[in-house]
C-alpha cells in the first residue's frame, strides 16, 4: 500500500519499502525478549525470533531490495548485551546479509553496547541516517537538524485500540504518517510481535513515548493498521479516531 509517492507499506508486515533507494525498514524487534524474561521469573514461549524470521524471509522475496533499515532497538535489554540476545542477534544478522547487499542499523534506547555484535558481522550502525531524501532516527531524542525531505522513526510501537460490540477490546499495530515541520513523517510499527506498544487512540499526546511526536499535532496523522489476518487498513486520521476510542 503506497502513503507517499515511491514509500510503500509492506502489507500485512510492519514494513516499508522505498522504491527510489532500494531498501526495506524495519523498527524495534526486541530480540532477547523471552530470555530476559526468563532471568526474572516470567517463562514463555520462544517463539518471537523465529515468526521475525519467517517474516523477514517473506518481506526478502516481495522486493528487490538491495538494503535493509533496522530503525533502532534490535534488541531489548538496556544494559550490556545478554547472551540471548547475541546469539539471537548475531543471526537475525546472518540473515540479513544473505537477503541484501547492505544491512544498516540506526541505534535505539535499547542498543547499548550491540556495537560489539555489529562490528563482529561487518554491519553499519548509526546514530541517525541520511539517505538519499530519508532521515532515519529512531525516535527517542530528537532529531538532529538535516536537510530531508522525510522523517522516518519507530520507537513509539504506535497501535490502535478497538473494540466490538460487546466491549472486547483488540489492539493493532499500526502506521502514522503525514506532515511534521514542513517534513514527510512515517513512524513505524514494532517489528516484534510481542511489542504493541502504546494505543494512540487512546493515549494522551503528553504520554507519548517520542518527544517528536509531543512536538507536533499527532491528530492530524493518518493511521494505517496492519495485520497478517486482515492486511492493511487504512483508518480515518487521529484525531478522528480518538473522538470514538
Amino acid at each position: 500500500m503506497e502513503i507517499f509517492t515511491g514509500v510503500e507499506i509492506l502489507c500485512p508486515y510492519p514494513a516499508l519499502y522505498l522504491e527510489d533507494i532500494k531498501a526495506v525498514v524495519i523498527a524495534d524487534l526486541h530480540l532477547g525478549y523471552e530470555g530476559i524474561m526468563a532471568e526474572q521469573g516470567i517463562f514463555m514461549p520462544k517463539t518471537q525470533f523465529r515468526k521475525e524470521q519467517e517474516m523477514l524471509e517473506s518481506i526478502a522475496g516481495l522486493k528487490h531490495a538491495e538494503r535493509v533499515i533496522i530503525n533502532g532497538d534490535v534488541k531489548h535489554e538496556f544494559s550490556e548485551t545478554s547472551y540471548h540476545e547475541f546469539r539471537e542477534v548475531g543471526e537475525l544478522f546472518e540473515i540479513l546479509r544473505r537477503h541484501f547487499r547492505e544491512v544498516h542499523v540506526v541505534k535505539g534506547n535499547h542498543d547499548n553496547f550491540i556495537i560489539y555484535v555489529t562490528r563482529k558481522h561487518g554491519i553499519a550502525l548509526h546514530e541517525e541516517l541520511m539517505l538519499g531524501k530519508y532521515h532515519f532516527f529512531h525516535g527517542h531524542r530528537m532529531p538532529r537538524e538535516a536537510e530531508a525531505e522525510f522523517l522516518v522513526m519507530g520507537h513509539e510501537h504506535p497501535a490502535i485500540a478497538l473494540y466490538d460490540e460487546i466491549g472486547v477490546k483488540e489492539k493493532v499495530k499500526c502506521f502514522l504518517y503525514g506532515e511534521a515541520g514542513g517534513k514527510k513523517l512515517v513512524v513505524l510499527p514494532a517489528f516484534s510481535p510481542l511489542a504493541y506498544g502504546s494505543d494512540v487512540n487512546q493515549v494522551p499526546k503528553s504520554e507519548l513515548l517520542s518527544p517528536l511526536l509531543r512536538s507536533i499535532d499527532v491528530d492530524k496523522l493518518n493511521v494505517v493498521a496492519v495485520s497478517e489476518e486482515a492486511g492493511c487498513l487504512p483508518f480515518a486520521q487521529l484525531g478522528e479516531l480518538r473522538r470514538f476510542a
